[in-house]
């Protein structure tokens, strides 16, 4: 029983051994590259994942590469722009294989793809100086160039490289932080306060001409509106006037039934409190207009008795 346990662990170790000479997997994110004597051309190229058939080494040599986006990132470097300022810069990019066999021929190591990258990168990172400060850092997004240096970068970088044969495809170049030494700081301090003054002047005076187009507007249409008042006052007297001219002319008719009239208008608006008086009715006159005796009619009028405990607010 013993024996046979070591022979069933012995077979197994030894499908493991062979499997691992004659098999080899390709993962999904995975394109091999399958040499002969390190010799490969299109067969070699093994896309599709799963298990693979193999020779052992030396006669097979299978590489596994990546079919996925790699990140580069760039080492900071201090450059000059095209108007003399000093900015710090570090850029990126984004490469994939796009063909496995010129890059298995060129490079074979991911690694050395790295260092030749790098290499590139800084030679067109000096793009960067031919474009002013100001269009590398502005809080106008419109007068910013970073957008065109970096298209600019991927395009000439991905031209070199597909003219050198390593099969690799720039995906995108990228600028990944700008940093201001202290001396360019202090200039664009400067720059930025100047700027701000004078965009606080624009504003003052922007502010100053439309305060005064305000002002001589509403002092417009006060005149006009002080004008039409005046008009408008003129006309109503010049009716005032024209009617009292009827009235007057009807009151010269009868003066004293006039005063008599005006007398109870004046009363109305003086006993409009309810307030009762009580006055001889020979003291006000009412029975004149009745009395026909010329003596009565020419007999003093009494005066006017007024009793406290009468009135009654």
């Amino acid at each position: 029983m013993k024996n046979s346990f070591i022979i069933l662990v012995g077979l197994l170790l030894v499908a493991l051994l062979l499997s691992h000479m004659f098999l080899y997997q390709v993962r999904y994110d995975q394109v091999a590259v399958r040499t002969t004597f390190d010799k490969a051309d299109e067969t070699s190229v093994q896309p599709t994942p799963g298990l693979k058939w193999r020779w052992p080494w030396p006669i097979n040599k299978v590489s596994l590469y990546s079919k996925r986006l790699q990140l580069l990132e760039d080492k900071i470097e201090e450059l000059q722009t095209a108007d003399g300022k000093s900015v710090i810069v570090r850029t990126y990019l984004t490469w994939r294989i796009a063909d496995p066999l010129a890059f298995y021929v060129t490079l074979k190591d991911p690694a050395e793809a790295g260092r030749q990258l790098s290499s590139r990168l800084r030679e067109v990172r000096g793009l960067i100086s031919n474009y002013r400060f100001d269009e590398l850092v502005n809080i106008d997004r419109g007068k910013l160039k970073l957008a065109a240096i970096e298209e600019a970068a991927a395009r000439t970088l991905d031209a070199a490289l597909a003219q050198a044969g390593y099969g690799i495809k720039v995906e995108s170049v990228g600028i990944h932080k700008i940093i201001l030494p202290e001396s360019t700081t202090g200039k664009v301090f400067e720059t930025m306060i100047a700027s701000r003054e004078r965009l606080a002047e624009n504003a003052l005076q922007e502010g100053q001409a439309q305060a005064s187009a305000i002002r001589s507007e509403a002092t417009s249409a006060r005149e006009r509106i002080l004008a039409f008042a005046e008009r408008r006052a003129q006309a109503i007297r010049s009716q005032g006037d024209r009617e009292a001219a009827v009235q007057y002319e009807s009151f010269a008719k009868n003066e004293e039934f006039a005063i008599f009239l005006r007398k109870v208008d004046a009363l109305k608006k003086m006993l409009d409190h309810n307030t009762t008086f009580v006055l001889s009715a020979d003291s006000l006159g009412i029975l004149d207009w009745f009395n026909k005796d010329p003596a009565k009619a020419a007999a003093p009028p009494l005066p006017v008795t007024a009793s406290p405990a009468a009135a009654t607010p």
